[in-house]
């Protein structure tokens, strides 16, 4: 047997997150062949970089980062979405404004508080949830969410990508939001339809 290197300790450490980046990349390319290869690019950058990770996050927060700058790379090269027709009206939204900051982007501890009634809920718990409540919006909702809350993208960009209007984004975004704390409180994988 040969003796562990710290290439191959860092190499099977960082694989063991690759179904997560591939679930995380598939939704925002819509292809699985673009997805491995975002994915395999950042797997080798991140096995490049290993001696440089100092723990201050966890390895999938640091791998995400990674994924994040390659996907959004791809996504400005190739404009990847086309015109997306929504008729959605914006009703009245002031009762759950606490739940986001003043740019629209969601406020993790007032939805930690919402979803579990603590601010002891640990957020790796809460992502695993919102993970799998992910899997159940229709794709181009979980698309625009993702580039909003996972890339970090401004809402201009996303409109520009995705040639959708500001109101219909925002409530888009809204009832991303609504459905994914309602899948978390009502059984972690089911949506209210």
């Amino acid at each position: 047997m040969l003796k562990p290197t710290i290439f191959t300790d860092c190499w099977e450490t960082i694989a063991l997150e690759r179904a997560f980046l591939i679930r995380l990349a598939r939704l925002q390319l819509s292809s699985s062949a673009d997805a491995e290869d975002v994915v395999q690019e950042t797997l080798i950058g991140a096995a490049n970089s290993w001696e440089r990770f100092e723990g201050r996050s966890s390895i999938r927060t640091w791998l995400t980062g990674i994924l994040r700058n390659k996907i959004i790379d791809v996504i400005r090269r190739r404009k990847l979405f086309q015109t997306v027709h929504w008729s959605v009206e914006p009703g009245d939204l002031s009762e759950f404004d606490y739940l986001f900051t003043a740019d629209d982007a969601w406020h993790p501890e007032a939805f930690i508080d919402t979803v579990c009634g603590e601010k002891k809920a640990a957020e790796n718990q809460l992502l695993d949830i919102v993970e799998l409540c992910m899997n159940r919006l229709p794709a181009d909702t979980a698309r625009l969410f993702l580039m909003r809350e996972y890339l970090g993208m401004e809402l201009a960009e996303i409109m520009d990508t995705c040639t959708v209007s500001a109101g219909n984004l925002r409530v888009i975004l809204y009832r991303a939001r609504m459905r994914l704390r309602d899948c978390a409180v009502r059984g972690w994988g089911e949506l209210d339809d």
